[in-house]
């Protein structure tokens, strides 16, 4: 994994040498310059709340001069590696500084930017020894911390287990609990799971208050101090780190980027007297609310708030569907609105509704019953039992109702995709984006491209911008790079090659005519 730049603040007094210190090709040196400041005091203000990896500082300065800096530093728990900026007058100050832990100084007068380039190599070597340590340190009270979490399992698991956990790992008592839980293929969970630990771990060691456990494969406990703020700030920290695995995960592994759903689960308020093996269920175990809100990146588990349905109630739905059965107008009805607020009301566990479906479906959908085992019934069968959310399967029956009445006219979700699709030529449109706003995943949204469209989702855009493009080169006299902006294609000679592909010709012949 690419290392990020290592952030540094510069404090001196003198505006010159800040001015000086600005034209430094950071980039070039593994660096990005974050901040400045003129005084230790300042400077003191920035670090706590921002960490910059090294503090490059002079020693004489008013306010809080860079010896008292550097002890503030050390007495707050800041970290940062320190690098002094000295006249010839500070060599005394200078060797204390580097008695009291500074990597390196420099001389203002004669600095060179290979004395600069030596001191941050210096500094660099210095952070990576710790965060090795330190990483150590942590994986191994991460994977103690993980079996212990285990034993809740276990028949008769002892309460004070979690307690004990939250004691070690944060030095007290987190305002709830958070599990952040990555769905995808068996056989893809191993290297997905690599790639979310070793971003977590990059996460931990630049924020203090966070730290994760493994719960299970694909599970992870994350705690947060309370020192992280109100329920908002929580939120927001969480936006944050699934926003940011999501695009490492992109980046890293794009040939599946399309099947893995990220989203965190949020607990109740912890209080005294709750029971910790129902509180780690909450969030840790298996999500059936995700199935209900399957669009929604944080959800919040908490106590029952829906009436499971009792048999009577169940009886009272099937019946009636009979009566809506014989009329198809009156099926897509009951299939397309009242089935769904009533499964979104009652929240029947998943599997459960999907067998209660599939034994109902028996009832509507010719020759279910009479030529078992027909292509059609397979799929149709394999849909409702592969269905990750309450509004994919209602789409694979209302499909199938709407095949059975002669109805040919794709889903609806698909032309609302391709109406999104052909609105947007102009913008970055991405399987993940589109299946967001159609409600389903992009795994299945990929899927129903190729049976309702008859290509790939990645064709049809392809497709559609080719045809919006040669519209604008006939119709317009805009130039060809303008049309290729216009139609989401930035790149000049990609837009020619791909143009020339699907066209047969290069754009400019076919401007002309």
């Amino acid at each position: 994994m690419k290392q990020e730049p290592l952030t540094v603040l510069v404090v001196d007094d003198e505006l010159p040498i800040r001015q000086e210190l600005r034209l430094v090709p950071w980039g070039e040196l593994g660096a990005e310059l974050v901040g400045e400041a003129e005084n230790g005091e300042d400077a003191l203000f920035f670090c706590r709340n921002f960490s910059p990896d090294i503090v490059i500082t002079d020693i004489t300065m008013p306010v809080m001069n860079g010896l008292d800096l550097f002890r503030a530093l050390k007495r707050e728990s800041l970290s940062p590696q320190v690098i002094l900026l000295t006249c010839h007058s500070d060599f005394a100050y200078a060797k204390e500084a580097i008695r009291l832990g500074a990597v390196d100084y420099l001389v203002k007068v004669a600095m060179e930017q290979e004395d600069l380039e030596r001191a941050l190599l210096k500094a660099k070597e210095a952070i990576d020894r710790e965060r090795s340590i330190r990483r150590s340190e942590t994986e191994r009270r991460r994977w103690a911390l993980s079996r212990k979490l285990a034993q809740l399992a276990l028949p008769n698991s002892r309460e004070e287990t979690v307690e004990s956990i939250f004691r070690e790992a944060l030095g007290g008592m987190p305002p709830c609990l958070t599990a952040l839980h990555a769905d995808t293929k068996k056989e893809n969970r191993r290297l997905v799971g690599r790639e979310i630990e070793e971003r977590l771990s990059g996460s931990e060691l630049l924020q203090a208050p966070f730290r994760w456990i493994p719960a299970r494969e694909g599970t992870y406990l994350l705690l947060i101090d309370r020192s992280a703020g109100p329920s908002s700030s929580l939120r927001a920290r969480l936006d944050t780190l699934l926003q940011s695995l999501s695009e490492h995960l992109e980046k890293e592994l794009s040939f599946l980027s399309d099947a893995i759903r990220l989203y965190a689960v949020v607990s109740e308020p912890i209080r005294d007297g709750i029971r910790w093996s129902e509180l780690l269920s909450s969030v840790a175990g298996e999500q059936p609310q995700r199935f209900y809100d399957s669009t929604s990146r944080i959800l919040y588990a908490r106590s029952q708030s829906h009436a499971i349905p009792g048999e009577a109630e169940i009886r009272t739905m099937e019946a009636r569907m009979r009566r809506a059965k014989h009329d198809q107008a009156g099926l897509l009805e009951w299939l397309g609105d009242e089935l769904p607020k009533w499964a979104l009301k009652h929240r029947l566990p998943p599997e459960r509704l999907k067998r209660l479906l599939t034994e109902w479906r028996r009832e509507w959908a010719p020759g279910t019953d009479e030529e078992p085992g027909q292509t059609d019934d397979v799929h149709l069968e394999e849909a409702i039992a592969d269905a990750s959310s309450l509004a994919e399967l209602i789409s694979a029956l209302v499909h199938e109702a709407e095949k059975a009445g002669g109805k040919k006219k794709p889903r609806k979700e698909i032309a609302e995709a391709m109406r999104f699709i052909e609105e947007n030529l102009g913008s970055s449109i991405t399987l993940p984006v589109v299946a967001n706003r159609v409600g389903l995943s992009p795994h299945y949204v990929s899927r129903l491209f190729r049976e309702e469209a008859g290509v790939s989702f990645n064709d049809f855009i392809t497709r559609k911008r080719m045809e919006k493009a040669a519209e604008l080169l006939q119709t317009t006299t805009m130039r060809v790079y303008e049309v290729a902006n216009a139609v989401g294609v930035p790149s000049y000679r990609y837009f020619t090659a791909m143009f020339r592909e699907w066209m047969g010709v290069a754009p400019s012949e076919y401007k002309k005519g």
